[in-house]
């Protein structure tokens, strides 16, 4: 099956590529890019004979027939004229900016303003690759791939609340690799100000992807994310002060939830996730633990946000989408 990817250049985009060049259905037929186009892929990547020889610019890519999946890695609002034509012509589009994260579009304008194509929302639906109950409407052209942050909390979260119910209350402490903010240079990123320094960035549950928790939990969360100084990946630490459950409860739930799935690992005892242990993976690494004195409930998820926070959940989501094994080219 032919595939493409918009946006080719930025973190997830190059980390899209590298993992189609490995999938087994998969051939990238365009690396697109408006401000690389013409040069080779050779410039960021190792050759690989499945991925196109160089970048092409986004007219050169709507002279080509339609490829049968579109990974879109832009930024929000960004080339919704081209998506749309690309839905009227039957490809298949996983877009992985925030546009199509959110089932209701009030929600989505509760945290980002006004949607730049109500209409094209119309035609989307979102969901988490690891839900084995998510359906993938065959009506539907395009699917927005949740962000790095909510995908980590809901893979920990969801199966509670599809046991126990909504969850009322959880704090979030999170902590992500500097790929997170992005490739675009800006100061506070600069290795001089990252290198022995741990940040907290925006207000307490200010964060636009807490409303993606909150979808999840059905009651309030409140979320502080961190920058901390490595390249990639995410570290959740979960509090809930009204736990559903016990810890062996939420173990067997988790147990049962993804006994069929081979990416998500569940450590036992008091063992915690580590960032390293899924750093190049589509793994989530889940833990979870108890602080008796206060009844307070600790989970912990672990998840390398460039490939399950990114690239590889999309990848997760079109294998499923196309008929595929779930782990298709992801293993």
């Amino acid at each position: 099956m032919k595939a493409a990817v918009l946006g080719a250049t930025g973190y997830a985009g190059l980390t899209l590529l590298q993992w189609l060049a490995r999938h087994p259905e998969f051939q990238v037929e365009a690396a697109v890019s408006e401000h690389a186009a013409g040069r080779p892929l050779t410039d960021v990547l190792l050759p690989h004979p499945r991925l196109p020889e160089g970048f092409i610019s986004p007219a050169d890519f709507d002279d080509r027939p339609a490829p049968d999946v579109v990974f879109s890695a832009l930024g929000p609002g960004r080339d919704l004229d081209r998506l749309r034509r690309l839905a009227g012509d039957h490809a298949k589009i996983i877009d992985l900016s925030a546009n199509f994260r959110f089932a209701q579009l009030e929600t989505f304008e509760q945290y980002y303003g006004p949607h730049p194509d109500p209409g094209l929302h119309q035609q989307s639906f979102t969901g988490y690759a690891d839900d084995n109950r998510l359906v993938y409407p065959a009506e539907k052209s395009l699917l927005g791939n949740p962000g790095c942050y909510p995908t980590a909390f809901a893979v920990a979260i969801l199966p509670l609340v599809r046991h126990f119910g909504s969850l009322l209350y959880a704090i979030v402490d999170g902590k992500s690799g500097v790929s997170g903010a992005g490739r675009s240079p800006t100061v506070e990123l600069l290795m001089a100000e990252m290198q022995e320094n741990v940040e907290a960035y925006h207000r307490p549950g200010q964060h636009r992807h807490t409303g993606e928790m909150e979808c999840v939990s059905g009651g309030t969360v409140v979320f502080q994310p961190h920058r901390i100084p490595m390249r990639q990946g995410i570290l959740l630490t979960i509090y809930l002060p009204q736990a559903p459950a016990s810890v062996a409860m939420i173990r067997q739930v988790w147990q049962e939830a993804y006994a069929d799935n081979p990416l998500v690992v569940i450590a036992q005892d008091a063992a915690k996730p580590r960032t390293a242990s899924v750093r190049d993976t589509n793994a989530v690494a889940l833990a979870v633990d108890a602080d008796a004195r206060s009844g307070t409930v600790v989970i912990y998820s672990a998840i390398d946000n460039l490939v399950k926070g990114a690239a590889g959940h999309a990848i997760q989501h079109a294998n499923r989408w196309l008929g595929l094994p779930a782990t298709a080219g992801l293993l």
